[in-house]
């Protein structure tokens, strides 16, 4: 069996929407224009991401191409753009999207030995621009914030309840990086994200900063991006943190990655336009979340299945709890064991689904039917306990009444026929 990595708490599926406008303010036609976008893919099993459409209007273009880099990045380009004097050129990028909110379940005594030559850790533990690693004061505070501390689960905590502690949230004009954040005390999401990731990095952590969209709710339209980061762990992986939100080793569905980490194609930013004539021209962009029926999602069926899964495991985890609150353990305890385990193996069982979906189909299927079989099997063979417990505890107070008359006929007995003659007799005296 798998070692459970983190726990799947809800499951969204949906449709993104992303629209970028360009506006030609100028008198002559833009010709050369460049329009390069990070599209949404997460490579840590977080979110899927199905590109469906990309449409353009109000401009032409040549062609579109996909480039890639090598931190796993994946951009839209499209090349020789024209848009005529006082016309928008709109792009709408759209995507169907399967996403999860996890929390993760760090075990400090699973976590492996970092292998100092894998390119996890050469790539992630250097300093580069905006995450200056070597700088000696970044140093010095990563060595005292994790001093003494042997777990790197816990080091990483440390850092992260620094960083939530230290800065003040204040929205920049341009990206500023650690060092800046740490001299003023500041930042938006990018210096906190920058910060955690360059003092992960001094303490010897692999880390890296996330770059995407984050939502407050279903069917918010936002203008701007956001940025969080994540640290590395073996045998867990990449373990989300955005210190902005409050959240440590955990992440809701409505984050979305589409930076990786350090874009080599362009610099931090959700498009790019490069153009001669950039000085007049207007960027504009919207993306909004939707929600979907799973039924409509790329691969239906696995997404119904999903869905159905953790909605059961919910039911079978909440019906556990409450009999042990009422004492189903006491009576029934190798059977609440063995429930304890199939509400494991459910939970393993999604967190293999999804990390198999993208490259094996046929195992992701057969987890999470697996999954729903051992919630489902859970939850009836919780309600059926917990019904046996209530009948004992109704059984109790009825045994405690027949007890308690037999004891009373034992020691009260009746009057005898002879004590009954003797009060009549005295009473016909009088």
């Amino acid at each position: 069996m798998s070692v459970l990595k983190y726990v799947v708490k809800d499951v969204f599926v949906g449709k993104v929407k992303h629209v970028i406008e360009i506006v030609n303010h100028a008198s002559e036609t833009v010709t050369d224009g460049e329009l390069i976008v990070p599209l949404i893919k997460n490579a840590t099993a977080r979110h899927y991401a199905v590109l469906r459409n990309i449409t353009a209007v109000g401009g032409t273009f040549e062609k579109i191409t996909f480039l890639h880099d090598g931190y796993e990045n994946m951009y839209a380009c499209l090349k020789r753009v024209e848009i005529q004097p006082d016309c928008i050129f709109r792009v709408e990028l759209d995507y169907s999207m399967l996403s999860v909110s996890v929390s993760y379940q760090v075990n400090s005594s699973l976590i492996g030995k970092y292998n100092e030559a894998s390119e996890v850790y050469k790539w992630y533990t250097q300093p580069e621009e905006l995450i200056e690693s070597d700088d000696q004061t970044i140093i010095n505070i990563a060595q005292n914030l994790t001093e003494g501390e042997s777990s790197y689960y816990d080091k990483a905590l440390r850092i992260y309840n620094f960083v939530t502690a230290y800065l003040n949230y204040q929205i920049q004009d341009e990206e500023r990086g650690a060092l800046w954040a740490l001299e003023n005390h500041a930042g938006d999401c990018s210096e906190y994200s920058y910060l955690f990731a360059a003092l992960c990095r001094a303490a010897g952590i692999p880390a890296r900063v996330q770059a995407g969209f984050a939502f407050h709710y279903i069917g918010e339209a936002i203008q701007d991006g956001h940025m969080w980061a994540e640290f590395y762990l073996e045998n867990y992986g990449w373990i989300p943190v955005d210190a902005t939100w409050r959240l440590f080793a955990a992440m809701d569905f409505l984050h979305l990655s589409s930076i990786q980490s350090t874009p080599e194609i362009i610099p931090y930013a959700n498009f790019v336009f490069n153009s001669t004539m950039a000085t007049q021209l207007e960027e504009n962009q919207y993306v909004q979340l939707t929600s979907l029926s799973p039924s409509n999602f790329t691969d239906s069926y696995f997404a119904e299945q999903l869905t159905k899964s953790v909605q059961k495991l919910k039911r079978a985890e909440s019906t556990f709890f409450t009999g042990k609150i009422f004492g189903v353990n006491i009576f029934f305890p190798s059977e609440m064991h063995e429930i304890a385990q199939m509400i494991l193996t459910a939970k393993i069982s999604i967190q293999d689904a999804i990390d198999a979906w993208e490259l094996n189909t046929k195992i992701a299927v057969s987890s999470v039917i697996c999954a729903f079989e051992n919630a489902d099997e859970a939850l009836n063979t919780a309600w059926l306990l917990t019904a046996e417990t209530f009948a004992v505890y109704i059984s109790i107070p009825a045994v405690l009444l027949l007890v308690s008359l037999f004891f009373l006929r034992r020691f009260h007995p009746k009057p005898s026929r002879a004590d009954g003659i003797s009060h009549i007799a005295e009473s016909s005296k009088h």
